[in-house]
């Protein structure tokens, strides 16, 4: 289970760095602005492009990653 607080802390971080919240279902979601997120109690909500969002359960955060590595093709996973 990953704390809240280190997400928090990821999120204040200045200049904020983009990061990565794997799932323990093999999921990754990739954080790239602070304001698209609110960190709860029990979960994370996280906004994505295009009207998307999702709820993430710190209990099924397997890591985050602060170092995201481009793909081959030049976009960010």
């Amino acid at each position: 289970m990953i704390d809240p607080g280190d997400i928090q802390e990821l999120l204040d971080k200045e200049p904020f760095k983009r990061f990565r919240i794997r799932m323990t279902d093999g999921n990754a979601y990739d954080v790239a602005d602070p304001a698209l997120v609110v960190p709860m109690e029990t979960k994370l909500f996280v906004a994505f492009p295009g009207d998307r969002w999702k709820f993430l359960s710190y209990a099924n955060m397997t890591s985050v990653e602060d170092q995201i590595k481009p793909r081959r093709n030049g976009r960010r996973r």
